[in-house]
């Protein structure tokens, strides 16, 4: 009897039949500003097999129809050589069938070149799957709530020094960036603003905060998350105005990154899920920050 070729097209027909036709992006179709570099050392670019951008972090994929091990060296090499400057997902895939499919999971994060692997293997994760394995890797397992009031107790003493946030609005302004954090293109682009220029400030007798452009980005990302649960005028009206005193937060500009980056990393990714966020809700209402 004669043996069975194997191919690579029905190991990416397995991948594709798994996720669907539109959760990632095929080789010939993945842009080039995302700088993927030839596995063959040249000048010219090169591809992963698949590719998804899902905001905070990107999801390269190998596959090959039998040889594993190329699939894992391949997706490492596609991890490392390229221009993603955030956190970065691998998948290995090979197998000519559901019965005998190999997958095994990576990851790097943003400017290190350190690849962690994932404890599942051999199985195909949904990709909401795939994003909790990431946010437990990342972020740890689980955060205490003894941990938690650490973090809010330092993020007070932020907030008091030199009465920068007022006694009355720290709670809010501590869910306005809660909330702003939501926001995918806040995310990504908060740690890139910049101080308003000499120019822009010599073009108006007002005081130009250096947080000026970065106050207003939290507040248009507060407006974006909340205006579309907004189902009244009058609600609109009193939502703003309790978050307006964020235009007049006077921060230097590092610093202020800094506390959104504390909480985005120690508050945010940690309890997103329903149970940490009943924690979080609990240690929140207790007026600790």
């Amino acid at each position: 009897m004669a043996r069975k070729k194997v191919s690579e097209t029905v190991t990416e027909n397995l991948f594709r039949e798994f996720y669907g036709a539109d959760t990632f992006i095929e080789k010939s179709a993945i842009p080039s500003a995302y700088g993927f570099t030839s596995k063959k050392g040249t000048s010219y670019s090169g591809y992963p097999d698949f590719f998804c951008d899902c905001g905070d972090y990107c999801i390269v994929v190998e596959a090959k129809a039998t040889n594993h091990a190329a699939a894992q060296e391949e997706v490492q090499y596609y991890m490392i050589n390229n221009k993603i400057h955030k956190d970065i997902i691998g998948i290995s895939v090979s197998g000519q069938s559901q019965d005998d499919i190999l997958v095994t999971y990576y990851l790097k994060l943003a400017g290190m070149t350190e690849i962690k692997t994932f404890p599942q293997e051999n199985t195909l994760l949904s990709i909401s799957a795939i994003k909790k394995q990431y946010g437990k890797i990342k972020y740890g397992e689980s955060v205490t709530t003894e941990a938690l009031i650490t973090v809010l107790k330092d993020l007070n003493k932020r907030f008091n020094d030199n009465n920068k946030v007022r006694d009355t609005d720290r709670s809010l302004f501590f869910s306005g960036l809660m909330i702003a954090l939501k926001n995918n293109n806040f995310r990504s682009t908060y740690k890139s603003i910049q101080a308003p220029s000499k120019q822009e400030v010599a073009t108006t007798k007002a005081t130009v905060l250096e947080a000026h452009n970065l106050n207003k980005a939290i507040l248009e990302a507060i407006t974006t998350e909340l205006e579309s649960k907004i189902n009244s005028l009058s609600k609109e009206f009193s939502w703003r105005d309790k978050f307006s005193f964020i235009k007049n937060i006077d921060y230097a500009l590092d610093e202020y990154k800094k506390i959104i980056e504390i909480i985005e990393e120690k508050i945010f990714y940690p309890f997103q899920n329903e149970e940490k966020q009943d924690i979080l809700n609990s240690v929140y209402t207790s007026n600790v920050v």
